[in-house]
């Protein structure tokens, strides 16, 4: 053995020990927060359903065979603003009510469908009210949507337009997916 040599033991365990060197700088995929992709539910799934939650709570109005005014849903937080999300539910709603042989007017208005009531509440506007006695509708679908971080809460209602009585109620939550990003986007 030469002076120059290294040990065949030594080698073994200076390449060991850059084995295990090169794995403390390795960075793992543990290391990064990984952000889950949030998926859109089926938009007309969920406007379907709570039409349908609707009808529900309310029997009597298939016996009664008056129109229904479809609204726009509005931000909650501005009650004057929607986007293409709130015209998107609303339509649907009313699509579905239609499918159950329902006689639906659209209201399609420039001025804001609700007016604010003091502490926040909202009821219908005059106009409304107006054409909802000029139909002789029964009620009025309508509702909100507050934008979350990763959801949007949607509150649909059937409203009777003469005193603002809200005849049903029904709450749900769609994922801020990208589709109801851009049609939040959209004004």
């Amino acid at each position: 053995m030469n002076g120059n040599t290294i040990p065949r033991a030594g080698l073994a365990l200076l390449a060991a020990l850059s084995v295990v060197g090169l794995q403390g700088c390795a960075s793992s995929g543990d290391d990064v927060p990984i952000r889950p992709i949030i998926q859109d539910a089926n938009l007309i799934d969920q406007s379907y359903q709570a039409a349908d939650a609707l009808l529900m709570r309310t029997p009597w109005l298939r016996e009664r065979r008056e129109p229904l005014l479809s609204a726009t849903f509005v931000d909650i937080n501005n009650l004057e603003t929607s986007s293409g999300l709130g015209r998107v539910i609303g339509d649907q709603i009313g699509s579905r009510f239609a499918q159950q042989n329902f006689t639906v007017i659209e209201i399609k208005m420039r001025n804001n469908i609700f007016v604010k009531e003091g502490s926040g509440e909202f009821a219908l506007s005059r106009s409304v009210r107006e054409l909802s006695q000029s139909h002789n509708a029964a009620a009025v679908i309508a509702g909100t949507y507050a934008v979350g971080r990763q959801t949007v809460f949607v509150n649909a209602r059937l409203i009777r337009a003469t005193d603002n009585l809200v005849l049903a109620s029904y709450d749900y939550v769609l994922p801020l997916g990208p589709d109801a990003k851009a049609l939040i986007a959209s004004q």
